[in-house]
């Protein structure tokens, strides 16, 4: 039973944000989808008309945007220090931005915006123990729901899950904070919504846009809630992102982000990168909670299945241990 009320989280919209990934499998986030069924609005693929044509269909509807239309919405929405080149890369953005403008559309509070390259959910840390937990316990519904009842209860315009590789030891302890979500995440469509901006690192330039606007609003992360995206493969936009795609990002918010270059990796080799470090975002606007009740039933329902599940996740770490243990003792002896 979820904590959002159910007549609220059936008005939020998921939308799968793909390109250039024909197949469903390169598009491992569909085998999630299924579990919104009857708890979310109907989930639907979010392409381009010039992408649509060749996507392997499943049982959800593919919602096609016009590349001119996607042309003009990035002209006039670009930050790249690079211009824009007609008929060339446009990124994820326009997307995003119809998604939005689609949920409002269709009579939609929120919308649930997900990569079609999301290959693992997960509870607290990524585990095999930990994707199994998840799953039992709802999958994307869950996270839909809990999502949704943040976005609910306190200052966030935007709430998203934790992605495993940008975790910390630390975020074990806590609920919420303000954050940057990345690709999985819900988001309002209030009046008053900022219009999304890109190419390149897009979801971190919306929340920083409503961190530092005059509304008392911010953008979250719910740090139970993780998953992890494919990292293989070089479909989709991977092609097209190089290092030099932090320099926008620093153009538009100069004192969030700050610009490194290494010049090799740890062990010498390979050639220079580039890296960006943000400023917390709860700096900018702190997440505040409005509705203490429905926080707390949402809270409270991922700190249950942590007390649920706890005997299974030492199990799971001592068998682990175990094994490790086997193994150093199999190795020859050094002297």
């Amino acid at each position: 039973m979820s904590v959002t009320p159910a007549d609220l989280l059936a008005r939020v919209l998921p939308c799968v944000i793909s390109g250039g990934r024909p197949s469903l499998r390169e598009r491992p986030v569909h085998k999630f989808l299924h579990s919104l069924h009857n708890v979310t609005a109907d989930p639907v693929w979010v392409v381009r008309d010039d992408d649509a044509a060749g996507y392997q269909r499943d049982d959800h509807e593919v919602a096609a945007y016009e590349r001119g239309w996607a042309e003009e919405y990035a002209r006039q929405h670009w930050t790249d220090v690079r211009p824009m080149t007609p008929g060339g890369f446009l990124g994820p953005f326009p997307g995003r931005e119809f998604a939005c403008r689609l949920a409002e559309e269709r009579g939609c509070w929120a919308v649930l915006q997900l990569d079609d390259n999301i290959d693992e959910l997960a509870l607290w840390k990524l585990s095999a123990t930990t994707v199994r937990i998840a799953r039992q316990q709802g999958g994307l519904a869950l996270f839909a729901d809990t999502l949704a009842a943040v976005l609910l209860s306190t200052s966030a315009a935007m709430a998203g899950a934790q992605l495993t590789a940008v975790s910390s030891p630390q975020d074990l302890r806590h609920f919420t904070r303000a954050g940057y979500p990345y690709s999985l995440f819900a988001e309002r469509t209030r009046p008053g919504r900022p219009p999304w901006l890109g190419p390149s690192e897009d979801d971190i330039l919306h929340a920083l846009q409503y961190a530092t606007s005059a509304a008392p609003v911010t953008a979250a992360v719910v740090l139970p809630l993780r998953y992890k995206k494919e990292r293989a493969s070089t479909t989709g936009l991977r092609a097209w992102y190089d290092h030099d795609r932090s320099a926008g990002l620093q153009r538009m918010f100069p004192e969030a982000a700050q610009i490194t270059v290494k010049t090799s990796h740890a062990n010498g080799q390979g050639t220079g990168r580039v890296f960006h470090t943000m400023r917390p975002l709860g700096r900018y606007a702190p997440l505040t909670i409005a509705d203490r009740p429905l926080y707390e039933a949402a809270r409270e329902r991922i700190a249950a299945i942590a007390r649920d599940c706890a005997a299974d996740v030492r199990a799971a770490n001592l068998a682990k241990a175990e094994r490790r243990a086997a193994r150093a003792r199999s190795l020859p002896a050094v002297h």
